[in-house]
């Protein structure tokens, strides 16, 4: 008997209208029950999804109630509510035809006027290409210059940074340089301001604050090479080339014999003569690079002894600019003599020695320990000559006979 008053449900109009409705969501959507996580963007004709979810659910739970009697099979709201979405279907439908049908019958208008205006745009290429392909290489060009004045301008920037001694700035400029010349650059700076020792010294302190010792190496050999080449390996910039470059000398060995030699033995002639300008400047801007030639430079006298040397040298260590390079000098000098004793008798030599020294003592104040041990030093070689005065004698002497001496 179920068996009976089911299958006799299922065959009224409304149900097979209704299995007719699920085939066709079942079209889009999959199986009866079966849709997407999100149904956000899903309608049929007009209606969400979910509500014709609904619906349908409802249509085949309350339609038949287990009831026996085919009229009890048909509830009036559904049926209501099945044909006006049928209806909807079926205008959605036929406006989803009319729509179709209009586009194909204009549809070989349209693609008339696009071939139309296909040919016309090609007739435009075919005419307009030249002078495209022009501008293209005409910006091109432009490009291509601005790019490369840009890295002439940053070139130069680097070199006016290095001459005017801002190496913070010439070594950031270096680091943005691709493709970059350093020795080429060097040749450039050096064609203008070699003749300068100072600008030279810059460019050998540029050399010095390069991180990359390769780079170093190379700045090194190409200024070596300008300043011998030039005839300015005797000036104060071979000095500091000798110095610095003995860090890499691993890489690199210059014979610092035609550097640095060639500036002492220079010097060393005109200490003699008495010409202390040159020395005394460097000296002054270079103290840490004059310690390091201070005693190579004043053993000429000692090495080349004559009276006349010694009396013009005697004034040479209280016109350096620093404590320590005064008592360094006066302390050489004085060790000349001593070496030189037996020459001549050195009594009136040693009293102007005493006043030269008492002059620097009176220059000292706040000087370091160090300077001020060394000064003691210097007075106890007095006592080491023939006549073994102290210091403090020969200095009362000369209060005694400077007129004469």
């Amino acid at each position: 008997m179920y068996h009976t008053v089911n299958r006799s449900c299922t065959m009224t109009p409304l149900i097979v209208s209704l299995v007719l409705c699920a085939l066709r969501l079942s079209s889009v959507t999959g199986q009866p029950g079966d849709y997407p996580e999100s149904t956000d963007q899903l309608d049929a004709c007009g209606q969400h999804y979910k509500d014709l979810l609904a619906a349908s659910t409802a249509w085949h739970e309350k339609s038949c109630n287990g009831t026996t009697k085919r009229a009890a099979c048909v509830v009036p709201e559904h049926e209501k509510e099945y044909l006006e979405l049928k209806q909807r279907c079926k205008k959605a439908h036929d406006e989803r035809n009319a729509k179709a049908n209009e586009i194909y019958e204009k549809l070989p208008k349209y693609i008339s006027e696009m071939n139309l205006r296909v040919n016309l745009l090609k007739e435009s290429l075919r005419q307009d290409l030249p002078n495209l392909q022009a501008m293209v290489n005409e910006q091109k060009s432009l490009l291509e210059a601005a790019w490369k004045y840009g890295a002439q301008l940053q070139r130069e920037l680097l070199l006016t940074s290095m001459e005017s001694n801002r190496m913070q700035r010439a070594l950031l400029l270096h680091s943005l340089l691709v493709n970059v010349s350093l020795p080429e650059m060097m040749q450039e700076s050096y064609k203008y301001h070699g003749g300068n020792s100072r600008m030279v010294a810059r460019m050998l302190k540029f050399a010095r604050k390069l991180p990359l010792a390769d780079e170093r190496v190379e700045v090194y050999k190409e200024l070596a090479q300008l300043m011998k080449s030039n005839n300015h390996n005797d000036r104060f910039p071979a000095i500091i080339f000798s110095n610095d470059v003995k860090e890499l000398q691993d890489r690199y060995k210059p014979d610092h014999a035609e550097y640095e030699g060639k500036v002492v033995a220079r010097w060393q002639a005109q200490l003699l003569a008495g010409n202390f300008n040159e020395a005394l400047m460097f000296a002054k801007d270079y103290p840490e690079y004059y310690a390091r030639i201070e005693k190579d430079l004043y053993s000429v006298l000692k090495n080349q002894w004559s009276v006349d040397a010694f009396n013009r040298m005697i004034y040479l260590p209280n016109n350096l600019p620093n404590a320590g390079q005064r008592v360094r000098a006066f302390r050489s000098v004085l060790d000349s003599l001593l070496a030189n004793q037996t020459k001549q008798r050195n009594d009136a030599f040693l009293m102007r020695l005493a006043n030269e020294l008492t002059k620097l003592e009176s220059t000292l104040e706040g000087s370091n320990e160090a300077t001020r041990n060394s000064l003691n030093e210097a007075k106890n070689v007095f006592q080491q000559f023939a006549y073994t005065r102290d210091f403090s004698a020969y200095a009362e002497l000369y209060k005694i006979f400077r007129v004469a001496l």
